[in-house]
């Protein structure tokens, strides 16, 4: 436990929050096949495989 006086010296450093999905943080310009830095929210739900299965006996 810092003291009073650590505390009015250093301060409290804030936590880091790493993002749960950095892939929505940048957009995908597939004409010139790079990464942009703007979001790209309209990403998140993306079907990512398109498969079809068989029928059950």
């Amino acid at each position: 436990m810092p003291t009073f006086n650590q505390l009015v010296r250093k301060g409290r450093q804030e936590s880091v929050k790493k993002s749960t999905a950095p892939a929505l943080q940048r957009g995908y310009n597939s004409l010139k096949k790079k990464a942009t830095d703007t979001s790209a929210p309209q990403k998140r739900g993306v079907c990512t495989a398109v498969k079809t299965a068989t029928p059950k006996k």
